[in-house]
């Protein structure tokens, strides 16, 4: 017999796979006058752990080579794909949002949003193309490149320490844009319904728990509301019954113990 639900789990992951690679791939990454290898291997990492691919380098300072690899870990395919250019705006220019990256105030007229506010905006595109453009290591993004884009990003930190480099400031910037947009829940060790403990189970527990406290003299009278109290602690837990087989042997082991 076909067990639709395994189907319908199997068809909704690949469809949702699907998905975020159709909007993810509509999203440049560029990096503007890069200088160290070991960072756009670094940022290689970044996109991949965050389901992005498109890597752009635009007029880089060094060539990529074994240190990128090096660092992009698992993550080379994106660094053998790279598009390098020697000219930005042909690079942006069939994206319809661009945002620059930077560190500090610029004395340019451009409005500057955090990565959350960022990834809230490009939530409501379809069919656009978006740029995320990050500068230089040493200096950023010049007056003249954040002047080319819609709107600056700025990540907020230690106002006396916000030193980020290229890959930490992208992991921030893209981790928002995922929650966002691709995925906003973690399945690790995620706990389904099936899992949790029946009412039965439960109401078993609450006995051996209103038992035991009545035996110690925690509970001398009949007091409704306190054990009531006890059980919403347990109640609010979401228990499962591997749980409250363990909390029902410690009570067991005190009960043995206290005769």
């Amino acid at each position: 017999m076909i067990n639709v639900t395994i189907i319908h789990n199997y068809l909704h992951y690949h469809i949702n796979i699907i998905y975020i690679m159709k909007d993810f791939s509509k999203i440049k990454i560029i990096l503007v006058e890069t200088s160290h290898p070991g960072n756009i291997g670094s940022v290689a990492r970044a996109m991949k752990t965050m389901s992005f691919n498109n890597l752009f380098l635009v007029n880089p300072k060094c060539k990529i080579n074994e240190i990128s690899y090096a660092m992009a870990s698992n993550a080379g395919e994106i660094l053998d794909n790279v598009i390098i250019s020697e000219d930005l705006l042909e690079v942006i220019g069939d994206c319809q949002y661009i945002i620059g990256a930077t560190a500090r105030q610029r004395d340019i007229p451009i409005e500057i949003i955090n990565p959350k506010r960022f990834a809230e905006k490009i939530s409501i595109y379809n069919d656009e193309k978006i740029a995320i453009l990050l500068g230089n290591e040493a200096r950023g993004l010049t007056n003249e490149q954040l002047s080319l884009c819609t709107q600056g990003l700025h990540i907020p930190s230690n106002k006396d320490y916000s030193s980020l480099n290229i890959a930490s400031s992208l992991q921030i910037i893209l981790y928002e844009v995922f929650c966002k947009i691709g995925n906003n829940k973690s399945d690790i060790n995620k706990i389904t319904k099936s899992d949790l403990a029946s009412n039965e189970k439960l109401i078993g527990l609450f006995g051996h728990i209103d038992g035991l406290l009545r035996d110690v003299n925690f509970i001398k009278d009949d007091r409704p509301m306190i054990i009531r109290k006890i059980n919403h602690i347990f109640k609010k837990a979401s228990l499962t019954e591997e749980e409250i087989n363990i909390l029902r042997g410690i009570l067991t082991a005190i009960e043995k113990h206290s005769q």
